[in-house]
């Protein structure tokens, strides 16, 4: 495997897959599929792999067929060696023919040769029989070609994800031709922190609520320098994002409206609006948009597919899943920005920020601590607290005492087990809260209680660690009793959940 460039931060899983696919020795022509939303890096990580390998990177633009064959032309006589305009390939299907051909020609069986076209879904829009033309060169060209071919390699990368993903769908054409396709997505949240060079853990705690851990973001703000203190980032935020005048103040608009899917701009940005609002059920969304729940499910499939939402499963019961807004960016907008919209054009954001702190600290710092929480348990909670844990999730326990039901921010199964399956085993239940009261004794209790109904409906729960997350730390009767219990009880403050206690 090619080390990874030095300037290259974190994506070591991605570089891992990514020369694997471009220094295989099979043989023939293979194709990669690489995809995600706009500022994650793609394109960054893709140059450096074709610099790396002595490869083709070509960024296709917006325009005719004729332009962007031209375009292509150029860039391919260029990595040939030959002289501008030395190529005269009239079309799509000449051009790529005489690439893979070229390909061949310089091709080693230790030095597969690799061609990169990023921005896919631009040239599919000019030409859309271009992933038919591909796919008769993997005929011709691909490991069951007749003849024995030299390893060539393609990757094709783009931003619309709905285009991308479908690339190897269904009945299209390179279905069943991509021998590996690649999802790049946002940073994980302790990555996050550490790529914008933030120490204090409640300050990244709050930056990555607000901003998330799209890599592209830190280019776009004026101030990268994060303010360490906690307090001190609203005014951060009023400055860098909260301004007419910056970039990410119309980002959400724009990596909605840049999927050609995402037709109707309006019915859209409705749906993120009413579910980051928090109508997180298909029946209450509709309902708030003075519609039938049936008609908006095509609209909700294709948010969720390209990444805007995400839908959540009950773990433990069939019942229909809850719906949230998966960009803190995007969330951010609908909750902040779009409703005080005259306001900031106005130059009052550092006031519109004041205004909004029930609202941040509500629908934005709350759900995304659970969402960090749930993250923590699953990427970190086996080698750092020794919890071994399968499907991980929500619940809500119904309790025939009180006549309601108890929401569970995380719970988990046995690693093996199947969700919503009866008596499923659980292993971990937990609490995660963003607020100013500390957890306490309390909290515990209502959690033994629960564990308890869970055991009493045919779980096997009664072994189950107790979890409680908490952003300002536990009170001190809870810590003696956590540590009388031993491992049967976990507290996590920010510190632990991002690894630096």
């Amino acid at each position: 495997m090619l080390d990874k460039p030095v300037d290259v931060f974190d994506r070591e899983v991605e570089w891992a897959d990514l020369t694997e696919f471009a220094l295989s020795g099979h043989a023939g022509l293979r194709i990669a599929v690489v995809y995600g939303r706009r500022r994650q890096g793609k394109s960054y990580l893709l140059r450096r792999l074709a610099e790396s390998t002595g490869g083709l990177y070509h960024l296709a633009t917006e325009q005719t067929e004729t332009i962007a064959v031209r375009r292509f032309n150029r860039a391919l006589a260029s990595w040939a060696g030959l002289p501008e305009g030395a190529l005269g390939f009239a079309d799509w299907e000449q051009s790529l023919t005489g690439a893979v051909r070229m390909m061949a020609d310089r091709s080693g069986t230790d030095a597969p040769s690799l061609l990169v076209l990023d921005e896919f879904p631009y040239l599919t829009r000019e030409t859309p029989g271009l992933p038919s033309i591909l796919q008769g060169l993997y005929d011709e060209f691909g490991p069951g070609a007749q003849s024995r071919q030299p390893p060539m390699r393609i990757v094709l990368c783009g931003s619309a994800i709905s285009v991308m993903s479908d690339l190897l769908a269904g009945t299209k054409a390179l279905r069943g031709r991509g021998a590996l396709e690649l999802r790049v997505s946002p940073f994980g949240f302790r990555e996050a922190r550490e790529y914008w060079g933030i120490d204090d853990t409640r300050t990244a705690f709050r930056h990555n609520a607000l901003i998330g851990g799209t890599p592209g973001y830190r280019e776009l703000v004026p101030t990268t320098r994060v303010p360490e203190n906690p307090d001190e980032l609203g005014g951060w935020l009023a400055r860098n994002v909260l301004r007419p005048g910056v970039p990410l103040f119309d980002e959400a608009d724009r990596v909605v409206h840049e999927d050609p899917k995402l037709r109707d701009p309006a019915i859209y940005g409705s749906l993120m609006a009413a579910i980051a609002a928090g109508e997180s059920s298909p029946a209450k969304i509709a309902g708030l948009l003075g519609r039938q729940t049936s008609s908006l499910t095509h609209q909700l499939r294709m948010l969720e597919s390209t990444g805007f939402v995400r839908h959540d499963q009950d773990l433990l019961r069939q019942r229909r899943p809850v719906i949230t807004v998966a960009d803190p960016v995007v969330r951010l907008h609908h909750l902040v920005i779009e409703p005080y919209l005259a306001d900031l054009e106005a130059g009052e954001a550092e006031q519109v920020w004041h205004e909004v702190a029930h609202t941040v600290a509500s629908k934005i710092l709350g759900p995304h601590f659970e969402a960090l929480a749930t993250e923590w348990v699953t990427r970190f909670a086996r080698a750092e607290a020794g919890l071994r844990v399968g499907p991980t999730g929500q619940t809500t326990v119904p309790c025939p005492e009180h006549r309601t039901g108890h929401e569970v921010d995380i719970v988990s199964l046995r690693r093996g087990a199947r969700p919503r399956t009866t008596g499923a085993p659980i292993v971990f239940l937990g609490e995660a809260k963003a607020r100013d009261r500390r957890p306490g004794l309390a909290e515990l209790a209502r959690l033994d209680h629960i564990r308890d109904l869970l055991t009493g409906s045919g779980h096997d729960a009664s072994e189950a660690v107790l979890g409680l997350f908490s952003t300002t730390g536990f009170t001190d009767d809870l810590v003696a009793e956590a540590a009388r219990r031993g491992e049967g009880v976990l507290l996590v403050g920010l510190d632990r959940l991002y690894g630096v206690a």
